[in-house]
């Protein structure tokens, strides 16, 4: 057996991931270098526990701490010296490629300051430095709890295969992609996290009442621990404004932020985004790299509320909900594992006309499908969309291709009263042929028979919020688990 074979196929996948990340870094723009610097260090890792990781338990936490050996510190100095010198680096460009200050470099360097955790770990990062997690001055105490990396692998979960499945997705004849692979894609990410920058996007956002919303979830747990288990955060920035309130008007610190994604150059975004905004306010973060379609197999989230006296709640923000292929289906299937008590929350776009009416006047209404184009939405913000949307067909297509975004609308939906945008990409080939993609689909919904539906699978409304305003009407919901769903017998 060669050494290559004799290594678990979850480390040959992560060597794969490095090495593709690194030859990625070179030559890209400075704004697109953070979420692949991030993505590269989250990887290394991983890479770095899974050595010590029992196969038996594939989905444990990496649990480490986050003191610093304040005598091994001394000695990293040094080699921190050595090792940039050796590499040609200037104390500048150190921290150019590491993201960080340049008086952190300086700091550490000196002597003057301790390095962080975080620090280290973006150190850890730059290949040119040739570090390894053993070269770093911490220490492990898995009593602590205030970890400071705390990242899972979900068992079954193989980005290395869902990457050929989107490229053999994008050279078919045509089809549905997958939405889960437009996030997958290191790029994709990053441009992803170019729209969550834009000012219009983040300001709609932001207009989420969220602080409302953290203050009936603490009336809905009383004193009991929280867990908010996030599923497809992105960048988490929704996510972490509302942990934020409910430590803030919680007066305790005992909630854990469980960030759930696909992607893993997203989730390491959202990690350090919220490590290092919770890091000083007592709440606990982790990363897992997961589906959440999958989520009755991760049995950590899955405990009995009561007897744990601790309290669930799932959030689904970002319009997450709105883009699941049946989400009535998914409430049944994939939210099996949550007991009577827990929470829901979800961010939902309202539909802009009733289903009842003509298509046309549903056209005409919303902004999202043709002859509304360009009104409620910036130009910026609309071409930054397409570019996302499109992204992993120029990537992954084996010949050059052309592409024109089209916006359908969809009124075969399973929750009564919603209808759906459907972006299509018509992809040109250099022969003239042309091929049909489906890249992105965004429901709209009747508040009041959304509410119904769910009601039907045991999920009861607690409260809602509406925000957006007339241009993007939006509505935030707020759920409690009632008990089993109702089911009809023949």
């Amino acid at each position: 057996m060669s050494a290559q074979q004799s290594i678990p196929w979850e480390q040959q996948a992560l060597h794969i991931a490095i090495d593709t990340l690194q030859e990625a870094l070179s030559g890209k723009p400075k704004e697109q270098q953070e979420a692949l610097h991030m993505s590269l260090m989250t990887l290394r890792g991983f890479l770095a526990a899974q050595s010590s990781v029992d196969e038996e338990f594939p989905v444990a936490p990496i649990q480490t701490s986050s003191a610093i050996d304040a005598s091994r510190s001394n000695k990293f100095k040094q080699l921190l010296y050595e090792r940039r010198t050796m590499a040609g680096l200037t104390q500048a460009r150190l921290a150019e490629l590491a993201g960080l200050a340049e008086s952190a470099i300086s700091n550490i360097e000196s002597g003057r300051a301790l390095p962080t955790q975080l620090a280290l770990l973006h150190l850890l990062s730059v290949p040119e430095l040739k570090l390894e997690v053993s070269d770093l001055p911490w220490e492990v105490a898995e009593s602590d709890p205030n970890f400071a990396l705390n990242c899972w692998l979900a068992p079954g979960f193989d980005p290395v295969k869902m990457i050929k499945e989107l490229s053999m997705q994008v050279n078919s004849f045509g089809g549905h992609i997958e939405q889960g692979f437009l996030y997958m894609d290191p790029m994709s990410a990053a441009d992803w996290c170019a729209i969550a920058d834009l000012k219009d996007y983040d300001e709609m956002q932001a207009s989420m009442q969220l602080d409302r919303a953290a203050s009936v979830i603490l009336e809905q747990c009383g004193k009991m621990g929280l867990d908010v288990v996030a599923l497809g955060p992105g960048s988490a920035r929704n996510e972490v404004r509302l942990v934020e309130q409910i430590l803030a008007q919680g007066g305790h610190g005992d909630v854990r932020l469980y960030l759930l994604d696909i992607s893993q150059p997203l989730l390491s975004v959202a990690y350090r985004h919220a490590a290092e905004t919770l890091a000083d306010r007592g709440g606990v973060v982790f990363a897992i790299q997961g589906n959440f379609h999958h989520l009755p197999r991760y049995g950590q989230l899955l405990y009995s509320p009561q007897r744990a006296h601790r309290r669930r709640l799932v959030t689904m923000l970002g319009h997450t909900f709105s883009n699941l292929e049946n989400e009535l289906r998914f409430v049944r299937n994939s939210l099996v594992g949550f007991g009577a008590g827990d929470l829901l929350l979800l961010d939902i776009r309202l539909a802009y006309a009733s289903t009842d009416r003509p298509a046309d006047e549903i056209i005409e209404k919303d902004p999202g499908l043709l002859k509304a184009r360009g009104r409620g939405v910036s130009s910026a913000l609309r071409q930054r969309w397409d570019e996302f949307l499109t992204g992993p067909i120029r990537r992954y297509a084996h010949v050059q291709t052309e592409i024109e975004m089209l916006r359908v609308l969809d009124l075969s939906c399973p929750i009564p009263g919603s209808y759906a945008v459907d972006a299509r990409a018509r992809v040109r080939l250099p022969s003239g042929e042309e091929r049909e993609f489906s890249v992105y689909y965004s429901r709209r919904y009747d508040p009041t028979k959304l509410q119904a539906a769910l009601s039907r699978e045991g999920w009861e409304t607690v409260a809602n919020w509406s925000y957006g305003g007339e241009v993007n009407p939006c509505m935030l919901f707020l759920l409690r688990k009632s008990g089993p769903a109702l089911r009809l017998v023949e």
